[in-house]
């Protein structure tokens, strides 16, 4: 039976590889192919989704749980029309309430599920509970690698972490800031080489992002660059149109 919706979560073994641009931007590209869709940052420390969107949720799940929130207001509409969910607007608290900004976590995740085609979970770098909680939520499971010997290490201490509990987990690789397709193969082959021999599975390739200097503006404008023609936008496309055309249910049944 086709599932109504599908809840991706994109994650990575350290910060700095651009990990929150390959959410959002990924995101904006399948609402502007007329998805709905809903990005929930889920960092408990310093969330980027609302900063690199230029938006200002008007509350957070942890002020959900504090009662100063709304549940409207948490629902954030973005002007694109993309659902931006904000766990935490402030780090000092969050420690406190960590189990509660969860359940309400849970509980607007399954009222996401039935308006939204896709979920966007975009996690902190690293093994910490809200990347094990999202991973836990989601469908398929894409981690962010840069050609860099200590990001595939990290990278692939969490898919080891993950293994070690669900052997069978489907994880894709998305190789961000690659200088052409040849090189982003070669990482994501190299690395899936690493984990298949350390933990019986592979890591499926899903996708690339070129290194360019429209996803440095588009930081720095805070405008995701998926609006800007070039190559970065054909492969966030790219990377759209292997989700709505079912890669993610491939790679599920490859690891079943």
């Amino acid at each position: 039976m086709k599932r109504s919706s599908t809840i991706l979560t994109i994650t990575s073994g350290k910060g700095g590889v651009g990990k929150s641009l390959v959410s959002v931007n990924l995101a904006e590209k399948l609402v502007a192919l007329g998805h709905r869709v809903a990005l929930v940052d889920a960092d408990f420390g310093q969330g980027a989704c609302p900063i690199l969107l230029n938006e200002q949720p008007g509350g957070s799940v942890l002020g959900m749980v504090r009662h100063e929130s709304r549940k409207t207001d948490v629902l954030h509409k973005t002007q694109s029309g993309l659902t931006l969910v904000q766990a935490v607007d402030d780090s000092a608290g969050a420690d406190r309430f960590e189990d509660k900004v969860f359940d309400q976590l849970d509980r607007l995740l399954s009222a996401l599920k039935r308006t939204h085609t896709f979920i966007i979970i975009d996690t902190p770098a690293g093994m910490g509970n809200p990347v094990r909680w999202a991973l836990d939520r989601a469908d398929i499971g894409l981690l962010v690698l840069v050609g860099e010997p200590t990001a595939i290490a990290d990278a692939y201490r969490l898919v080891k972490l993950v293994r070690a509990t669900e052997p069978k987990y489907p994880l894709g690789t998305v190789i961000n800031f690659a200088e052409n397709e040849d090189e982003a193969t070669d990482i994501s082959a190299r690395f899936s080489k690493i984990t298949a021999h350390f933990t019986g599975q592979e890591t499926m390739f899903f996708g690339w992002v070129p290194f360019s200097p429209e996803m440095r503006r588009s930081v720095n404008e805070q405008h995701p660059a998926i609006y800007t023609p070039g190559a970065v936008t054909e492969a966030f496309t790219n990377l759209a149109q292997r989700l709505i055309h079912g890669k993610v249910e491939a790679l599920s049944h490859a690891a079943s």
